[in-house]
Protein backbone atom coordinates (compact mmCIF):
# COMPACT_ATOMS: atom_id res chain seq x y z
CA UNK A 1 0.00 0.00 0.00
CA UNK A 2 1.06 3.59 -0.55
CA UNK A 3 1.12 5.82 2.96
CA UNK A 4 -1.88 7.29 1.94
CA UNK A 5 -3.72 3.92 1.47
CA UNK A 6 -2.01 2.66 4.46
CA UNK A 7 -3.71 5.35 6.73
CA UNK A 8 -6.86 5.29 5.06
CA UNK A 9 -6.97 1.43 5.96
CA UNK A 10 -6.75 2.35 9.57
CA UNK A 11 -9.18 5.15 9.76
CA UNK A 12 -11.67 2.65 8.37
CA UNK A 13 -10.61 -0.38 10.29
CA UNK A 14 -11.78 0.23 13.70
CA UNK A 15 -9.82 -2.12 16.52
CA UNK A 16 -10.65 -5.45 16.64
CA UNK A 17 -10.10 -6.95 20.08
CA UNK A 18 -12.39 -10.29 19.13
CA UNK A 19 -8.93 -12.20 19.02
CA UNK A 20 -7.54 -10.59 22.30
CA UNK A 21 -11.16 -11.75 23.68
CA UNK A 22 -10.91 -15.20 22.97
CA UNK A 23 -7.30 -15.80 23.87
CA UNK A 24 -7.68 -14.22 27.43
CA UNK A 25 -9.88 -15.79 30.22
CA UNK A 26 -10.32 -15.16 33.37
CA UNK A 27 -6.78 -15.36 34.75
CA UNK A 28 -4.61 -13.64 32.04
CA UNK A 29 -3.50 -14.24 28.21
CA UNK A 30 -2.91 -17.43 26.95
CA UNK A 31 0.52 -18.14 25.34
CA UNK A 32 0.08 -20.09 21.81
CA UNK A 33 -2.85 -21.01 19.45
CA UNK A 34 -3.36 -23.58 16.50
CA UNK A 35 -5.32 -21.97 13.44
CA UNK A 36 -7.29 -19.52 16.01
CA UNK A 37 -7.64 -22.14 18.98
CA UNK A 38 -6.19 -21.58 22.40
CA UNK A 39 -3.84 -23.94 22.92
CA UNK A 40 -4.61 -24.39 26.93
CA UNK A 41 -1.72 -26.92 27.30
CA UNK A 42 0.61 -23.96 26.68
CA UNK A 43 -0.47 -21.92 29.36
CA UNK A 44 0.39 -18.29 29.56
CA UNK A 45 3.32 -16.11 30.02
CA UNK A 46 4.36 -13.06 31.94
CA UNK A 47 5.82 -11.96 28.54
CA UNK A 48 2.48 -12.22 26.86
CA UNK A 49 0.54 -10.52 29.80
CA UNK A 50 2.88 -7.55 29.81
CA UNK A 51 2.68 -7.09 26.41
CA UNK A 52 -1.09 -6.69 26.45
CA UNK A 53 -1.46 -4.67 29.51
CA UNK A 54 1.11 -1.51 27.26
CA UNK A 55 -0.96 -2.58 24.68
CA UNK A 56 -4.33 -1.70 25.84
CA UNK A 57 -2.80 1.38 28.11
CA UNK A 58 -1.92 2.91 24.53
CA UNK A 59 -5.04 2.16 23.39
CA UNK A 60 -7.21 3.72 26.44
CA UNK A 61 -5.25 6.57 25.78
CA UNK A 62 -6.42 6.79 22.33
CA UNK A 63 -10.25 5.79 22.33
CA UNK A 64 -12.02 4.28 25.02
CA UNK A 65 -10.82 3.40 28.50
CA UNK A 66 -13.76 2.02 30.12
CA UNK A 67 -13.76 -0.54 27.30
CA UNK A 68 -10.30 -2.15 28.49
CA UNK A 69 -10.37 -0.84 31.47
CA UNK A 70 -11.15 -4.50 33.83
CA UNK A 71 -8.57 -5.79 31.09
CA UNK A 72 -5.92 -3.94 32.15
CA UNK A 73 -6.64 -4.81 35.74
CA UNK A 74 -6.77 -8.36 34.90
CA UNK A 75 -3.34 -8.21 33.37
CA UNK A 76 -1.81 -5.93 36.19
CA UNK A 77 -3.08 -8.35 38.46
CA UNK A 78 -1.82 -11.47 36.30
CA UNK A 79 1.96 -9.92 36.80
CA UNK A 80 1.55 -9.19 40.63
CA UNK A 81 1.07 -13.06 41.16
CA UNK A 82 4.27 -13.82 38.56
CA UNK A 83 6.20 -11.91 40.70
CA UNK A 84 8.88 -13.76 43.33
CA UNK A 85 9.62 -12.77 46.86
CA UNK A 86 13.45 -11.59 45.19
CA UNK A 87 11.56 -9.46 42.93
CA UNK A 88 12.34 -11.69 39.25
CA UNK A 89 9.47 -13.02 37.73
CA UNK A 90 8.13 -16.55 36.70
CA UNK A 91 8.11 -16.61 32.99
CA UNK A 92 5.70 -19.68 32.39
CA UNK A 93 2.19 -20.06 34.05
CA UNK A 94 0.38 -23.83 33.48
CA UNK A 95 -3.32 -23.80 32.59
CA UNK A 96 -3.64 -25.71 36.04
CA UNK A 97 -2.07 -22.37 37.55
CA UNK A 98 1.09 -24.19 38.59
CA UNK A 99 4.34 -22.16 37.63
CA UNK A 100 6.15 -23.92 34.81
CA UNK A 101 9.52 -22.55 35.69
CA UNK A 102 11.90 -21.98 38.72
CA UNK A 103 12.93 -18.21 37.64
CA UNK A 104 11.91 -16.47 34.70
CA UNK A 105 14.21 -15.29 31.51
CA UNK A 106 15.74 -12.08 32.29
CA UNK A 107 13.65 -10.60 28.88
CA UNK A 108 10.67 -11.39 30.93
CA UNK A 109 11.89 -8.98 33.90
CA UNK A 110 12.88 -6.05 31.60
CA UNK A 111 9.30 -6.44 29.72
CA UNK A 112 7.75 -6.43 33.27
CA UNK A 113 9.43 -3.49 34.02
CA UNK A 114 8.24 -1.78 30.65
CA UNK A 115 4.27 -2.99 31.40
CA UNK A 116 5.03 -1.40 34.83
CA UNK A 117 6.23 1.71 34.22
CA UNK A 118 3.59 2.27 31.62
CA UNK A 119 0.71 1.09 33.69
CA UNK A 120 2.29 4.18 36.42
CA UNK A 121 2.28 6.29 33.35
CA UNK A 122 -1.26 5.46 32.38
CA UNK A 123 -4.49 6.86 32.51
CA UNK A 124 -5.47 4.04 35.12
CA UNK A 125 -6.58 5.18 39.09
CA UNK A 126 -3.99 6.01 41.72
CA UNK A 127 -4.82 2.86 43.49
CA UNK A 128 -4.05 0.86 40.29
CA UNK A 129 -0.90 2.91 39.26
CA UNK A 130 0.13 2.73 43.41
CA UNK A 131 0.51 -1.18 43.16
CA UNK A 132 2.26 -1.37 39.53
CA UNK A 133 4.80 0.89 40.90
CA UNK A 134 5.21 -1.16 44.34
CA UNK A 135 5.84 -4.11 41.74
CA UNK A 136 8.24 -2.16 39.75
CA UNK A 137 10.56 -0.56 42.70
CA UNK A 138 10.47 -4.76 44.18
CA UNK A 139 12.23 -5.59 40.95
CA UNK A 140 14.37 -2.09 40.55
CA UNK A 141 17.12 -3.39 42.33
CA UNK A 142 17.92 -6.29 40.02
CA UNK A 143 18.73 -4.59 36.81
CA UNK A 144 22.55 -4.03 38.32
CA UNK A 145 22.53 -8.12 37.57
CA UNK A 146 21.34 -7.86 33.96
CA UNK A 147 23.97 -8.48 31.23
CA UNK A 148 22.53 -9.21 28.00
CA UNK A 149 21.15 -6.51 25.94
CA UNK A 150 17.44 -7.13 25.25
CA UNK A 151 16.45 -7.19 29.35
CA UNK A 152 18.52 -4.36 29.32
CA UNK A 153 16.74 -2.49 26.26
CA UNK A 154 13.56 -3.41 27.70
CA UNK A 155 13.86 -2.19 31.61
CA UNK A 156 15.27 1.02 30.01
CA UNK A 157 12.07 1.73 28.24
CA UNK A 158 10.65 0.62 31.42
CA UNK A 159 12.32 2.78 33.63
CA UNK A 160 12.02 5.73 31.39
CA UNK A 161 7.95 5.29 31.69
CA UNK A 162 8.30 5.53 35.07
CA UNK A 163 10.48 8.32 34.99
CA UNK A 164 7.67 10.36 33.20
CA UNK A 165 5.09 9.49 35.89
CA UNK A 166 7.17 11.98 38.27
CA UNK A 167 8.72 9.16 40.01
CA UNK A 168 11.87 9.07 41.88
CA UNK A 169 13.81 11.04 39.34
CA UNK A 170 17.32 10.41 40.53
CA UNK A 171 17.06 6.76 41.40
CA UNK A 172 15.67 6.71 37.99
CA UNK A 173 18.35 8.63 36.14
CA UNK A 174 20.76 6.86 37.52
CA UNK A 175 19.55 3.41 36.71
CA UNK A 176 18.72 4.02 33.16
CA UNK A 177 22.29 5.58 32.88
CA UNK A 178 23.95 2.43 34.02
CA UNK A 179 21.93 0.32 31.57
CA UNK A 180 22.29 2.48 28.64
CA UNK A 181 26.55 2.96 29.57
CA UNK A 182 25.93 -0.58 29.31
CA UNK A 183 24.29 -0.58 25.68
CA UNK A 184 27.47 1.73 24.65
CA UNK A 185 29.90 -0.70 25.58
CA UNK A 186 28.26 -3.65 23.96
CA UNK A 187 27.93 -0.72 20.94
CA UNK A 188 31.66 -0.10 21.37
CA UNK A 189 32.56 -3.44 20.96
CA UNK A 190 31.09 -4.82 18.14
CA UNK A 191 30.97 -1.68 16.03
CA UNK A 192 33.05 -1.53 13.08
CA UNK A 193 32.52 0.63 9.89
CA UNK A 194 30.16 -1.62 7.99
CA UNK A 195 28.51 -2.87 11.21
CA UNK A 196 27.22 -0.77 13.68
CA UNK A 197 25.32 -2.98 16.12
CA UNK A 198 25.21 -4.07 19.49
CA UNK A 199 26.68 -7.44 19.32
CA UNK A 200 28.37 -9.66 16.24
CA UNK A 201 25.06 -10.70 15.18
CA UNK A 202 21.27 -9.58 14.70
CA UNK A 203 18.56 -11.97 15.81
CA UNK A 204 15.55 -11.37 17.52
CA UNK A 205 13.16 -7.99 18.48
CA UNK A 206 16.68 -5.96 17.30
CA UNK A 207 15.04 -2.87 17.60
CA UNK A 208 14.34 -2.78 20.72
CA UNK A 209 17.78 -2.26 21.59
CA UNK A 210 17.73 0.91 19.28
CA UNK A 211 14.15 2.09 20.76
CA UNK A 212 15.87 2.15 24.26
CA UNK A 213 18.50 4.41 23.65
CA UNK A 214 16.32 6.60 21.91
CA UNK A 215 14.29 6.74 25.76
CA UNK A 216 17.53 7.03 27.07
CA UNK A 217 18.23 9.90 25.24
CA UNK A 218 15.02 11.56 26.09
CA UNK A 219 14.88 10.75 30.11
CA UNK A 220 18.59 11.98 30.31
CA UNK A 221 19.27 14.71 27.39
CA UNK A 222 22.82 12.73 26.81
CA UNK A 223 23.91 13.18 22.90
CA UNK A 224 25.95 10.11 22.98
CA UNK A 225 23.00 7.82 23.61
CA UNK A 226 21.17 9.62 20.84
CA UNK A 227 24.28 8.75 18.34
CA UNK A 228 24.16 4.98 19.33
CA UNK A 229 20.66 4.79 18.91
CA UNK A 230 20.76 6.96 15.53
CA UNK A 231 23.70 5.44 13.94
CA UNK A 232 22.12 1.47 15.28
CA UNK A 233 18.68 2.00 13.80
CA UNK A 234 19.96 3.77 10.31
CA UNK A 235 22.39 0.34 10.08
CA UNK A 236 19.24 -1.62 11.08
CA UNK A 237 17.37 -0.10 8.01
CA UNK A 238 20.26 -0.45 5.54
CA UNK A 239 19.96 -4.48 6.72
CA UNK A 240 16.33 -4.65 6.84
CA UNK A 241 14.32 -2.28 4.20
CA UNK A 242 14.91 -3.13 0.55
CA UNK A 243 13.43 -0.46 -1.78
CA UNK A 244 9.40 -0.13 -0.54
CA UNK A 245 9.83 -3.74 1.72
CA UNK A 246 10.25 -4.19 4.71
CA UNK A 247 12.59 -7.63 5.20
CA UNK A 248 13.20 -8.57 8.66
CA UNK A 249 16.02 -10.78 9.94
CA UNK A 250 14.49 -14.63 10.09
CA UNK A 251 14.67 -16.45 12.93
CA UNK A 252 16.31 -20.19 10.93
CA UNK A 253 19.57 -18.76 11.06
CA UNK A 254 19.88 -15.19 11.90
CA UNK A 255 22.45 -12.81 11.05
CA UNK A 256 26.13 -12.99 11.72
CA UNK A 257 28.18 -10.12 11.20
CA UNK A 258 30.29 -11.83 8.83
CA UNK A 259 27.98 -14.65 7.31
CA UNK A 260 24.00 -14.33 5.60
CA UNK A 261 20.68 -12.69 6.61
CA UNK A 262 18.12 -15.50 6.86
CA UNK A 263 15.32 -14.36 4.74
CA UNK A 264 13.10 -16.78 6.66
CA UNK A 265 11.29 -17.73 9.30
CA UNK A 266 10.03 -13.72 9.42
CA UNK A 267 8.52 -12.33 13.03
CA UNK A 268 5.44 -9.79 13.60
CA UNK A 269 7.68 -8.66 16.55
CA UNK A 270 10.76 -7.78 13.92
CA UNK A 271 8.37 -5.59 11.91
CA UNK A 272 6.40 -4.59 15.51
CA UNK A 273 9.81 -3.48 16.70
CA UNK A 274 10.96 -0.86 14.08
CA UNK A 275 7.58 0.75 13.99
CA UNK A 276 7.85 1.36 17.45
CA UNK A 277 11.22 2.21 17.56
CA UNK A 278 10.97 4.48 14.31
CA UNK A 279 8.29 6.60 16.26
CA UNK A 280 10.55 7.19 19.39
CA UNK A 281 13.10 8.17 16.55
CA UNK A 282 10.94 10.72 15.43
CA UNK A 283 9.51 12.01 18.84
CA UNK A 284 13.04 12.46 20.05
CA UNK A 285 14.35 13.90 16.48
CA UNK A 286 11.81 15.36 14.51
CA UNK A 287 13.26 13.84 11.32
CA UNK A 288 10.49 12.85 8.60
CA UNK A 289 12.59 9.85 7.47
CA UNK A 290 11.55 7.91 10.55
CA UNK A 291 7.83 8.37 10.14
CA UNK A 292 9.01 7.20 6.58
CA UNK A 293 10.32 3.90 7.92
CA UNK A 294 7.28 2.91 10.31
CA UNK A 295 4.90 2.78 8.00
CA UNK A 296 7.19 1.07 5.31
CA UNK A 297 7.42 -1.83 8.30
CA UNK A 298 3.93 -1.79 9.75
CA UNK A 299 2.72 -2.34 5.63
CA UNK A 300 4.92 -5.49 6.41
CA UNK A 301 1.66 -6.58 8.17
CA UNK A 302 -0.56 -5.74 5.49
CA UNK A 303 0.96 -7.77 2.38
CA UNK A 304 4.43 -5.45 2.20
CA UNK A 305 6.51 -8.52 2.31
CA UNK A 306 8.24 -10.95 -0.12
CA UNK A 307 5.16 -13.01 -0.38
CA UNK A 308 2.46 -10.17 -0.80
CA UNK A 309 0.51 -12.00 1.74
CA UNK A 310 -1.16 -9.77 4.89
CA UNK A 311 -0.50 -11.51 8.06
CA UNK A 312 -3.27 -9.63 10.04
CA UNK A 313 -6.74 -10.78 9.70
CA UNK A 314 -9.48 -8.01 10.17
CA UNK A 315 -11.94 -10.20 10.20
CA UNK A 316 -10.92 -11.89 13.43
CA UNK A 317 -8.03 -9.42 15.15
CA UNK A 318 -5.34 -12.03 14.83
CA UNK A 319 -2.05 -11.79 13.50
CA UNK A 320 -0.19 -14.97 11.71
CA UNK A 321 2.66 -16.16 13.49
CA UNK A 322 5.26 -15.39 10.55
CA UNK A 323 6.22 -16.00 6.97
CA UNK A 324 7.85 -18.87 5.79
CA UNK A 325 9.80 -19.14 2.71
CA UNK A 326 6.40 -20.59 0.92
CA UNK A 327 3.52 -19.35 2.87
CA UNK A 328 2.36 -17.72 5.91
CA UNK A 329 2.40 -19.73 9.38
CA UNK A 330 -1.25 -20.17 10.25
CA UNK A 331 -0.89 -20.25 13.63
CA UNK A 332 -2.11 -17.13 15.61
CA UNK A 333 -0.09 -16.88 19.24
CA UNK A 334 -0.31 -13.89 21.83
CA UNK A 335 2.83 -12.00 20.55
CA UNK A 336 2.58 -11.72 17.00
CA UNK A 337 -1.74 -10.35 17.94
CA UNK A 338 -0.46 -7.70 20.66
CA UNK A 339 2.82 -6.53 19.21
CA UNK A 340 0.23 -5.57 16.12
CA UNK A 341 -1.37 -4.15 18.10
CA UNK A 342 1.30 -2.27 20.05
CA UNK A 343 2.58 -1.10 16.28
CA UNK A 344 -0.92 0.14 15.48
CA UNK A 345 -1.16 2.44 18.24
CA UNK A 346 1.92 4.15 17.38
CA UNK A 347 0.66 4.81 13.73
CA UNK A 348 -2.17 6.17 15.33
CA UNK A 349 0.08 8.46 17.82
CA UNK A 350 1.67 9.70 14.40
CA UNK A 351 -1.35 10.47 12.93
CA UNK A 352 -3.17 12.29 15.48
CA UNK A 353 0.67 14.59 16.13
CA UNK A 354 -0.11 15.15 12.15
CA UNK A 355 3.16 13.74 11.61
Amino acid sequence: MEEKELLEELRLSPVNFSYLETLSDDLGMQQHAIHGIPMLKSGYTTDDNARALVALLDFGELFKKEKVRSECVKYLSFLNFMQKSNGWFHNMLLFDRSFGDERGSADCFGRVLWASGRTANSWLVENHKTNAKKMFYKALPLVKELEDSRPIALSIIGIAEMLKAGENKPVLLESIELLAEKMCGFFAENSVEDWNWFEDILTYDNARLSQAMFAAFQATGRKDFLKVAEKSFWFLTKQTIKGEMFEPVGQDGWFPKDGEKALFDQQPIEAASMVQTATAGFFATSNDEYKKIALTCFNWFFGGNKLGAALYDKKTGACFDGLTPKNVNLNQGAESMVEFLIARFCIEKMKRQKI
